[in-house]
Order: C-alpha cells, then sequence, then structure tokens
C-alpha cells in the first residue's frame, strides 16, 4: 500500500485549500498511514478520496440514470413521467451512496491494513526475537543484526530492513532509527521492543541478555497461545461436526422420508444437491479459513 495515490497532486490543487481548516480532524488518518507505510500525505490522500468519491458519483448518477429511466422503461413498455422521476431520484441516491461508499472505504482501509499487519507482527515476533537474540550472541554488531534479520523475509523482515537502509544508506544513528521504527509500526509489542533496543543502544546496555529474556518472555506467550488455540480447535470441531456434517445428514434423511409423502421429489433432489455439493464445501471452507485466521503464527 505504499507509493503515491493517483491523481493526489491533481486532487490537491482541486480540494487542497478548502480541506486545509479540516486537516486536524484527519490525524488519525495521517498516524495509520503512517503505520502501513503510505509515504503519502495526509491532505494529498484525503483531497483524493475527495476526488475518486466524486468520480464515483457522476458514473454512478450516469449509469443509474440510463438504467433506470431508460433500459428499464423500454423493457417494461412503461414510460410515464411519474416514472421517469421516480427513477432520476433513485439515481441520485445510488450515486451519493457510491461516492460516500468509496470515500469510506478509502478512509477505513489504512486502519483495517494496520490491524491486519498488527496480528502479523505479533505471531512473527517471538521467532524473530529469537533470532536476533542467537546473532547477538555471536558478538556482531547490533546493525548487522537487522541486517541479519531483513534476510528472513515477511512483514518484520521488511521492517528490519528499512531500519538498516535508515543506518546503512541514510546514515541515521541505530538508536533514533529504531525509535523512528516504533513510531510508525502498529504492533504495541514490537514498538515496545524497538524503544527497549533503542535504550540499550544509547546506554550500551547487553543486547544479547535483553533478547534472550525477551525470547523467554514471548516463547512463553506463544506456547500459552498454543495452549489456547488447541482448545478453540477442539470447539469449533465440535460446532462443526454436530451442525454441519449431522445436521445436514440429518436434514437430507428428513427430506427424502418426506418428499414422497408432499410430492414434492424433484425440490427434495435440488436441496440435497445444494446440500452435498455447495454448502457443506462452502463451510468446511469457511471453516479452514477461520482456523488458518486464528493460528498463533505466521
Amino acid at each position: 500500500m505504499s507509493g503515491k495515490m493517483p491523481l493526489g497532486k491533481k486532487a490537491v490543487g482541486l480540494f487542497g485549500k478548502m480541506l486545509e481548516p479540516y486537516l486536524s480532524y484527519f490525524d488519525t488518518l495521517k498516524l495509520n498511514l503512517k503505520k502501513v507505510g503510505v509515504r503519502t500525505p495526509v491532505n494529498e490522500y484525503v483531497c483524493a478520496l475527495i476526488l475518486y468519491s466524486l468520480i464515483g458519483f457522476i458514473v454512478a448518477l450516469i449509469v443509474g440514470s440510463l438504467v433506470f429511466a431508460y433500459f428499464i422503461p423500454m423493457l417494461t413498455n412503461n414510460i410515464s413521467g411519474y416514472d421517469a422521476v421516480y427513477s432520476y431520484t433513485l439515481s441520485i441516491i445510488i450515486a451519493i451512496l457510491t461516492g460516500g461508499g468509496v470515500f469510506l472505504a478509502g478512509y477505513y482501509l489504512p486502519p483495517t491494513k494496520a490491524k491486519s499487519l498488527k496480528s502479523k507482527i505479533d505471531r512473527s515476533l517471538p521467532f524473530a526475537v529469537f533470532y536476533m537474540a542467537t546473532t547477538a550472541s555471536s558478538g556482531i554488531n547490533h546493525t548487522e543484526i537487522f541486517n541479519m534479520l531483513s534476510k528472513r523475509g515477511g512483514v518484520i523482515g521488511d521492517e528490519a530492513g528499512r531500519i538498516y537502509n535508515d543506518v546503512n544508506t541514510l546514515g541515521m544513528d541505530l538508536s533514533d532509527a529504531l525509535q523512528k521504527a516504533a513510531v510508525r509500526t502498529p504492533s504495541n509489542l514490537f514498538a515496545d521492543l524497538l524503544w527497549s533496543m533503542a535504550t540499550i543502544v544509547t546506554t550500551g546496555g547487553d543486547m544479547q541478555k535483553y533478547l534472550s529474556g525477551k525470547t523467554k518472555s514471548f516463547m512463553a506467550q506463544y506456547r500459552r497461545n498454543l495452549n489456547n488455540y488447541a482448545n478453540q480447535i477442539a470447539l469449533y470441531t465440535e460446532i462443526y461436526v454436530t451442525l454441519v456434517i449431522v445436521g445436514s445428514l440429518f436434514f437430507i434423511v428428513l427430506l427424502s422420508i418426506l418428499s414422497p409423502m408432499v410430492g414434492g421429489s424433484g425440490f427434495s433432489l435440488v436441496l440435497q444437491t445444494f446440500l452435498v455439493f455447495f454448502f457443506i464445501p462452502a463451510v468446511s471452507m469457511g471453516f479452514i479459513v477461520l482456523l488458518k485466521g486464528i493460528y498463533p503464527s505466521e
């Protein structure tokens, strides 16, 4: 989600001065943009959202007017003055909803992205800290810890690469680079780790000892999360077997028994086919996605 917003500069030229007195209302959005790595200034981002909303409004108004005022009356052979007014009014309502929906979608996309990024960071943090502790035990330079971590990839690896780039390319002090990363990360756990590491760099503390202690703490929490995950799996498995498998089989058997009595064998066959080939596979995929989503690791 990084990079510039398309049409952002043109949008600032159109709406920038009008929006300027209200920029203080978008401080939360500004923070969320930083957390997800969007380098676009908040005024440019909001102006672009306004422009996209306006475009969405115009497109929806034109399409809605054609559909409701021309095609539907033509298909129904019913063109009256009342229907035309009703169609244009409905088109305006849909256009307003479309424009508002575009703006709200763009406004809530950064916090949604930040929440997802926070979850990924928290899940991979125990293993990243373990890797850093192992690397620090070799006695290498503190900056090289992040260089090595960046080669592992993942969300924390990407952040480590940015920290290393700030130090190695931009010439920042490691402590400043860590504080900068702590401010922009959406994860409170990772931010606390970075703030503490920045303090150790500044005061000359024992980095390896600190990371070893944090590794034990994170791994203990990870084991607790695994236990909770196992309990959740047991609960969801009971729900799945009882409601989906047993419930569907019971419903299929019941339909097979009742359909000859009510003379609805055709509808019963269609319903049974839907249950077997569509409903059960769809619900099963939903359970798989759910279990994958709550897994306490990356």
